[in-house]
């Protein structure tokens, strides 16, 4: 039983949360976990121009989320590889979903929406959406932050 893990990490507290629990589970398991890390992207009104999508945080940015993230599951003797992905905040639930499909993931550790007043009312909660559509398990991975 969860013998291959999605973590969606995010270089915050609560991301910290999730690979620690992912962490737990694969020792228990003898599991692999794969650690995810996306890039929210959200499109900016640009007037008569259009609109343009833009990434809120840098490539290597997210590329150290996610390589912390795997040297601390290494060091502990977990097998275990990532990924950095991009995508439109809006479709961050579908691309974790699709992503553990993909890998044949049996569990996906994500961690509670952070958002609150009116930001919660303008962003979708992604733990929600997995919890919805995910076809496997959904850990939901409550930090203290």
């Amino acid at each position: 039983m969860f013998k291959n893990i999605l973590a969606a990490v995010d270089g915050t507290a609560h991301g910290a949360a999730v690979l620690d629990a992912a962490a737990a589970l694969a020792q228990q398991t003898a599991g692999t976990v794969h650690v995810i890390h996306i890039r929210p992207s959200q499109v900016v009104s640009g007037g008569l121009t259009g609109g343009a999508i833009v990434t809120a945080e840098e490539s290597a940015e997210g590329r150290k989320v996610v390589d912390d993230a795997l040297d601390k599951l290494r060091a502990e003797g977990i097998t275990a590889d990532g990924e950095v992905d991009e995508g439109l905040r809006e479709d961050l639930a579908g691309i974790l979903v699709e992503r553990a499909q993909a890998l044949g993931s049996d569990l996906i550790a994500v961690g509670p929406g952070h958002y609150h007043g009116i930001s919660a009312l303008l962003h979708t909660s992604v733990s929600n959406g997995v919890a919805r559509t995910a076809p496997v398990s959904v850990l939901l991975v409550r930090s203290e932050a």
